[in-house]
C-alpha cells in the first residue's frame, strides 16, 4: 500500500523508482542467467531469457503505438513478470508458497482486463458516429482477459510438452471417474478412496505414488482460469462503474489504464 501510494503521488518520484525497479530486477535477471549457464540449465536459461525480453515489452508498446503507461501499471506489471518467472519458475516460489501461483494468477486476471478495458474505452472516446456502452466495455475487458488467460495456459502446457517443464503442476487425487475403466460402454466408473497407484516405465522402472493418483495438470489449469475469472470479474466491475458515472470514487481504475501521450 505504501508502495501504491508513493506511485500515485510525484510523477517524477515514481518515474525514478520504476527505472530501479526495473534495473534491480535486471540485474538479478542476469545473475540468475550466468548462475544457470553456470549449471548447465538449458531450460532455465531460456527462461531467464524469455524475462529479459518481456521486460522490453511496456517500452516497446509505448513508443509503437504512442500510449502512456501509467507509473503503478508498469510497476506492477513488471514485477509480475519478475514474480512468475525469476520467483515462481526458477525459485521454487510456486513450490515453497501455495499461494504463489493463486495470487499471481489473480493478478494476471485483474491486468488483462484493465489492458482490453484502456483499449476499448480509448476507441470509444476517440468516436464521434457511435459511442459504446458501459455494459458492453465491461464485457469486452472481462473476455479479453479470460482469452488472455487461456492464451497462458497454452503456453504452459506447450511447455510441459517441448521443453519437458512441470509449469502444470501435478496434484496427487483421492478419487478418479473415467469411461475408460468402466466394464460397460458409455458408463462412468466412480474410482474412490485411491491409496496408491504405481507407474510401470518401458525400461522396467516402478514409481509408487503414494496417497492416491497423480493428476498432471488438469486441476492446476482449472484452478488457475476460475482465479484469472476473479481478477477479470473484479476489474470488469469497476470498470463499467467508472465508465457509467465518471466518479472521483472510481479514480483509482485510470491507474491501471494506458492513455494517448499528447503531443
Amino acid at each position: 500500500m505504501i508502495i501504491f501510494k508513493y506511485l500515485t503521488h510525484s510523477t517524477n518520484d515514481a518515474s525514478k523508482f520504476v527505472k530501479f525497479i526495473y534495473l534491480l530486477y535486471r540485474v538479478i535477471a542476469l545473475g540468475m542467467l550466468v548462475s544457470q549457464a553456470w549449471l548447465g540449465r538449458g531450460n532455465n536459461i531460456l527462461i531467464v531469457l524469455l524475462t529479459l525480453v518481456l521486460f522490453e515489452i511496456p517500452a516497446i508498446i509505448e513508443n509503437k503505438f504512442k500510449i502512456m503507461i501509467p507509473d503503478i501499471l508498469e510497476f506492477v506489471i513488471i514485477s509480475f513478470i519478475f514474480s512468475s518467472t525469476i520467483l515462481g519458475e526458477l525459485s521454487d516460489f510456486y513450490g515453497h508458497l501455495p499461494l504463489w501461483d493463486t495470487g499471481l494468477h489473480v493478478l494476471n486476471g485483474f491486468l488483462a482486463a484493465g489492458v482490453g478495458y484502456s483499449s476499448i474505452y480509448l476507441l470509444n472516446e476517440g468516436m464521434t458516429s457511435i459511442r459504446l456502452t458501459p455494459i458492453f466495455i465491461a464485457l469486452t475487458s472481462f473476455c479479453f482477459s479470460m482469452t488472455i488467460g487461456v492464451m497462458w495456459e497454452f503456453g504452459e502446457f506447450t511447455a510441459d510438452h517441448w521443453l519437458n517443464t512441470d509449469m502444470q503442476k501435478d496434484r496427487i487425487v483421492q478419487k478418479v471417474n473415467s469411461v475408460e475403466l468402466a466394464d460397460k460402454a458409455n458408463t462412468v466408473e466412480h474410482v474412490k478412496k485411491i491409496d496408491r497407484t504405481t507407474i510401470h516405465t518401458k525400461d522396467k522402472k516402478n514409481i509408487v505414488v503414494k496417497g492416491g493418483y497423480l493428476d498432471i495438470g488438469l486441476i492446476d489449469t482449472m484452478k488457475d482460469l476460475f482465479v484469472n475469472l476473479i481478477g477479470a470479474i473484479f476489474f470488469s466491475i469497476f470498470g463499467y462503474f467508472y465508465s457509467a458515472s465518471h466518479s472521483r470514487r472510481y479514480k483509482f481504475i485510470r491507474n491501471f489504464m494506458v492513455t494517448k501521450k499528447e503531443h
